[in-house]
């Protein structure tokens, strides 16, 4: 397996970490390894979270840690990371 990351989780990470870094640099460091990190877990264990049935048939899964929102889609043998959010993020 593969990870591969669509420029908007990129840009998420990017948005999450500067809105973070206007606080607190050092948490900024932190949060910013954590959320590129994460998806390594995913090259042992694929299929964590909760599988998204409004993607159906693709499969989008839903990962969530400490306090962010990971999703993914497993496509062949690539793991695809869509979109990282907070938690209290409104997404809509």
């Amino acid at each position: 397996m593969t990870i591969r990351w669509s420029l908007q989780a990129l840009h998420d990470v990017d948005r999450l970490v500067d809105f973070i870094a206007a606080h607190d640099t050092a948490k900024a460091d932190e949060v910013e390894a954590a959320l590129n990190e994460t998806p390594k877990k995913l090259l042992h264990f694929n299929r964590m979270g909760s599988r998204l049935s409004e993607f159906d048939p693709r499969e989008v899964r839903e990962l969530r840690f400490a306090r962010y929102i990971l999703r993914y889609e497993l496509v062949g043998t690539e793991i695809r990371v869509l979109r990282i959010f907070h938690g209290r993020e409104n997404r809509f």
